[in-house]
């Protein structure tokens, strides 16, 4: 079993459905389930959220519906995994048209992730944000 090819595959469906957000609020909703552990939290810098259905509205309501598109691209994993639980690193550049506006967005920053292995399968337990400015 590769688990770090599990992790950037897990990591790779939050970006998916973090896109997704945008155009469909309610596919992204059904696409963000099965990604978050029971614990969770994250730090985007501008936003904290102790649970992931805050983090999923957040998302759906402010970044997704604010934009026409977006597209996340992950770039130089780095994940270590110990047992049953793992860490992840990636640089990140996201592309993105605000609504209304029509401007284009361009963020970059990095990724730091924590995950755990559930019966289920992988599973994000943080998230933390870091933008480039």
């Amino acid at each position: 079993m590769d688990h770090a090819q599990d992790i950037a595959n897990l990591k790779a469906r939050y970006c998916a459905a973090s896109d997704l957000s945008a155009e469909n609020e309610a596919a992204a909703r059904v696409a963000f389930e099965n990604i978050f552990a029971d614990a969770f939290s994250s730090d985007y810098g501008m936003a904290q959220f102790a649970d992931a259905q805050a983090m999923v509205d957040f998302m759906c309501k402010a970044i997704g519906g604010g934009s026409d598109w977006m597209i996340h691209m992950l770039h130089s994993p780095r994940i270590v995994v110990t047992g049953d639980t793992a860490t992840g690193d990636w640089t990140v550049l996201v592309h993105s048209m605000r609504s209304g506006t029509g401007e284009k967005m361009e963020i970059i920053g990095r990724y730091s992730d924590e995950f755990v292995l559930t019966p289920d399968g992988w599973r994000i337990s943080r998230i933390n944000f870091v933008r480039q400015e």
